[in-house]
């Protein structure tokens, strides 16, 4: 008889020797069993609760910032449906609980990754698009209009996001928020350091005086020198950020090829704790020296 058998039979006869179960061990199982059928339920809900109080909040804000009118609970709906398929794909696929476990880490982060993307996009186009919004602003108050009236003419010439953001700060001070306060709205929807010096110099002029067309025409041009400075560095410095990605993405492609060629021993892995081990080490070396390549090839101007 095989070792499983026989510890089987041993147990069997342990337990009939021992006498029947008493009745306190039983009910205290029992009671156990249903605390936990109460209380992991309400668990469960007030985690989702919580979870779902800040997808709305986090994500509404960076909705509501990148001008996208979407309903943050239907994208929350759409998200975790399409994890629970994702999940559900991977793991009848692979018949590995850690696939399927980063499959859902990653599809539950898609929202706030495109979003942050999204975000970067549209603060990037409207730095580009500052030096033109400065230059179009001095020219309207060069023809003798107010700022508001050249900001409002701005805005209907230029193109988006800049559009929106001038437009949305000229609608806040028609409801009655101060001009420093839409440009402290306009400061927190921007963060840059362009829209910083912008306001500033909007703060300094309305609060002393002075020619403001030539304030925002020396800073238009200041900052299209900036960004054509930075933009041929970027040029200069693909070749290293190029080379950082493709060392970066050699390891996974060789594992890839590796598993094709010899799959029972790639399984090891991602199976067995060493093998994880091993991946994660890896990773880890991979993001450090992806971190320090971009380091090295930021300069900033």
């Amino acid at each position: 008889m095989s070792t499983p058998a026989v510890n089987a039979v041993v147990a069997a006869a342990a337990l009939s020797d021992a006498g029947p179960i008493p009745i306190w061990v039983l009910g205290l199982a029992a009671g156990c069993v249903a605390l936990c059928a109460v209380l992991i339920p309400r668990l469960l809900r007030s985690v989702f609760a919580a979870y779902r109080a800040r997808f709305s909040d986090s994500v509404g804000r960076q909705l509501a910032r990148s001008h996208l009118f979407i309903d943050p609970e239907r994208l929350l709906v759409a998200n975790l449906g399409l994890c629970l398929v994702v999940t559900a794909l991977t793991w009848l696929l692979s018949a590995s609980f850690t696939f399927a476990l980063l499959a859902a880490l990653i599809v539950g982060a898609i929202p706030k990754v495109s979003l942050a993307i999204m975000r970067y996009r549209r603060k990037q186009q409207f730095r580009l698009q500052l030096s033109d919004l400065l230059m179009l602003s001095a020219g309207g108050l060069r023809a003798g209009l107010s700022l508001s009236q050249s900001l409002a003419q701005t805005a209907a010439e230029i193109d988006v996001p800049a559009r929106q953001e001038v437009e949305l700060m000229l609608r806040e001070q028609r409801l009655g928020a101060s001009f420093d306060q839409a440009l402290t709205g306009l400061e927190r929807r921007m963060p840059l350091e362009e829209t910083a010096l912008l306001c500033a110099a909007l703060r300094i002029s309305r609060e002393t005086g002075g020619n403001l067309a030539e304030t925002l025409e020396a800073l238009g041009d200041a900052i299209r020198r900036k960004v054509a400075i930075e933009e041929k560095i970027r040029a200069l410095t693909a070749q290293g950020r190029l080379q950082g990605w493709a060392m970066g993405l050699l390891p996974v492609l060789c594992a890839g090829l590796l598993f094709l060629v010899e799959p029972i021993a790639m399984t090891a892995l991602f199976t067995t704790w060493y093998g994880i081990s091993t991946c994660v080490a890896v990773l880890l070396m991979q993001l450090l020296g992806l971190y320090f390549m971009r380091r090295v090839m930021r300069i900033d101007v």
